[in-house]
């Protein structure tokens, strides 16, 4: 099963380095592959988080069908471009590197996100705060999880 997030927004990054310069300056731990013409991205973006593959697929979305499948009350305007990110549900590599990308390109195109998921607009520091649980939540699973590991493990 697939993810998905939007970013609607009335201008669009030019540049994959652009985007790149928006995700540092959020501090986040994702390279971009510097090579991807955003305007017709359409499909696999490669990416490395914390230097492990991490890509997700990216599309340039018609901004008014977009709105119109997400449903017309839930935005306040009419934004002019939707640039839509889509994952494995399976990867939390991906989830993680989605999300990242699509905080500082809402933040760096002034635009908002849209959580299919959650079925809500957010902010770029409301999606920050979403980032956070989500990574905590991974955290605690990994955490379980290698716990269960090391009960299985043989003993020495």
């Amino acid at each position: 099963m697939s993810m998905e997030l939007h970013v609607l927004s009335d201008r669009r990054l030019a540049l994959t380095q652009d985007w790149q310069r928006a995700i540092d300056a959020e501090g986040f731990p994702l390279q971009l592959e510097p090579n991807v013409q955003l305007a017709s991205v359409n499909g696999f973006l490669p990416a490395q988080l914390r230097n492990e593959a991490a890509g997700f697929e990216c599309f340039n979305d018609d901004a008014r069908r977009t709105e119109e499948f997400l449903g017309d009350a839930n935005f306040d305007k009419q934004w002019r471009f939707a640039l839509g990110l889509r994952w494995l549900g399976s990867s939390t590599k991906e989830l993680q590197a989605a999300w990242m990308a699509a905080i500082a390109y809402a933040e760096a195109t002034k635009g908002i996100l849209f959580d299919h998921e959650d079925g809500r607009v957010l902010r770029p520091d409301e999606a920050r705060i979403a980032l956070g649980n989500i990574t905590r939540e991974f955290a605690s699973l990994d955490a379980i999880l290698a716990k269960v590991k090391n009960s299985f493990s043989p003993r020495k």
